[in-house]
């Protein structure tokens, strides 16, 4: 039924603080690049310091945060445009979060309050009169200090949750990743998890979203929607949030799709047999494993690692190509004096072959990727400098899809550096390119020391810039289909959802499909 729906990409959780509001334009135009839809979540809260010295989190200057939010409404109306880039009005909830837990409002238009509510069942309530929604995120956190008690939930207003962020993973106790990340409200304990809101009966639908707090929307690596829409408009894509035809990944855009009976996810319906469970995964990276999960535990699940080779005797072969730049000087080197940024320009062009389309995976706004024909794509690209782990803002990836044969060329210019190699080599093994001799030159700059004067020449391959080509992974390690019948599921009502986990540690979940049995 949903083959042919579309899949759009948004970031339900990008903060816009009061001191981004003058960055608001900005934030818009990098999301227009990047996402397909944004709800933007306005965040009308403060830090201040007391007169005894001590910080503390406000959200009581009420003018100053509602004359914030008619900015955040105008820019939302202004860069609505149905069917390139749908906008969507929202806040960060700042009742009693502590008490009932943490929630993001949106509305389906802008014509709404900055509802400062303090009880949640109230907040339902209104939101059912304003035609809005309140999305539970990071809900594992402990019940009563800022997880989810789901003693108050409504799936009328709140159809999904936010299953991952920046803070990590709530889906359960024993599931992928932590809620380590923010030491003050860590760690992850029972009680406010996804699964305890799913084993509860509730029928919430999965997403994840950044919970970014920097001004960039879709930040890679910190969650991301897919919504699966006929259209990219407001309507549609209102319609399957509140169908639940959601999912969430970490970063990497893994398209998933998942049917129990023909019914797609997000449906309940009845059944007295078989259940015939489907689906298709089109990852970023070689797949790993899918796990299919029935009411919170793993019934089946499917390993793809090290089940493919290639074969050698395709005319042509369809194949993902990551490119990853980064890595660099640390702090330490320069003791805080060195230019934070570092900019990367380059191409890569294929000879024999075509270029079916990239993805940018990027942490900081104003990244420029552009597609220059079939044979050749072209990037401008910012990195941070190196704190410690090679990580976040300090890297920066493409992935280009390609169609090509074993002898199809690969020519890789960037910043001075030029490499070659066949799409036969690139199925084989990584390449690298180094920039050591633009440390070298640094450092003699800086430090007045030449290389044949340094006793440890480590310093040189540590500190360099780096651009890594992963190995290619052909059609077969990424595009799979899934299929599992469960024979004899148990009497009553159920819920299956899928979790997708790919060789390089990027995830997706599905939402749910709820099934009752006789």
């Amino acid at each position: 039924m949903f083959e042919n729906y579309n899949i759009f990409w948004g970031d339900l959780h990008c903060n816009v603080h009061l001191s981004h509001l003058e960055d608001l334009n900005e934030i818009f135009e990098d999301a227009k690049e990047n996402l397909d839809f944004l709800p933007i979540a306005y965040y009308p809260m403060d830090f201040y310091r007391t007169k005894e010295g001590i910080w503390l989190e406000s959200w009581h200057n009420r003018l100053e945060f509602l004359s914030g939010w008619e900015v955040i409404k105008e820019a939302v109306r202004d860069f609505h445009l149905p069917r390139t880039f749908v906008t969507f009005v929202g806040y960060e909830w700042h009742g009693n979060r502590t008490y009932y837990g943490d929630h993001n409002v949106f509305y389906f238009d802008e014509d709404n309050p900055l509802d400062d509510t303090d009880d949640l069942p109230v907040l339902f309530e209104n939101l059912k009169r304003r035609r809005g929604i309140a999305i539970p995120h990071h809900t594992a956190y402990q019940v009563h200090q800022r997880g989810k008690d789901w003693d108050y939930h409504d799936d009328e207003v709140s159809p999904f949750v936010e299953i991952f962020s920046s803070h990590g993973s709530s889906e359960g106790c024993w599931t992928h990743f932590t809620l380590n990340i923010n030491g003050s409200m860590g760690p992850r304990v029972s009680g406010g998890s996804v699964q305890d809101g799913l084993a509860r009966g509730y029928r919430l639908g999965i997403i994840a979203s950044s919970d970014n707090h920097e001004g960039k929307a879709g930040a890679w690596g910190q969650g991301l929607t897919a919504v699966i829409s006929e259209d990219l408009t407001r309507e549609h894509i209102w319609r399957a949030f509140m169908s639940r035809r959601v999912y969430g990944v970490t970063g990497d855009r893994i398209r998933l799709s998942f049917y129990i009976n023909e019914h797609f996810m997000g449906d309940t319906f009845e059944s007295s047999g078989p259940l015939r469970i489907h689906g298709r995964i089109i990852g970023c990276a070689p797949l790993d494993r899918i796990e299919l999960i029935r009411n919170n535990r793993v019934i089946y699940t499917y390993c793809h690692n090290g089940s493919w080779d290639i074969t050698k005797d395709k005319p042509k072969y369809r194949a993902k190509l990551r490119l990853i730049f980064g890595f660099g000087p640390t702090e330490w080197l320069y003791h805080y004096e060195s230019d934070t940024y570092k900019n990367w320009y380059g191409t890569l062009s294929i000879l024999g072959g075509k270029i079916l389309g990239v993805e940018g995976c990027f942490s900081l706004r104003n990244q420029k990727l552009v597609v220059k024909g079939e044979n050749s794509v072209e990037w401008n690209l910012t990195t941070e400098k190196r704190i410690k782990e090679a990580m976040d803002k300090n890297i920066q990836q493409i992935i280009v899809e390609l169609e090509g044969d074993l002898d199809s060329k690969f020519i890789l210019r960037c910043d001075n550096k030029m490499l070659e190699f066949t799409l036969r080599e690139a199925f084989q093994k990584t390449h690298i390119i180094a920039m050591v001799e633009e440390i070298q030159d640094e450092i003699k700059e800086k430090f007045g020391v030449s290389v044949e004067n340094i006793e440890n020449p480590d310093i040189y391959w540590h500190n360099a810039y780096k651009v890594k080509i992963e190995r290619a992974v052909p059609e077969i390690g990424y595009d799979v289909p899934f299929e599992f019948v469960d024979e004899k599921p148990p009497r009553g009502r159920n819920f299956y959802y899928l979790r997708v986990s790919q060789l390089n540690g990027q995830m997706a979940w599905s939402s749910p499909i709820w099934v009752y049995c006789s």
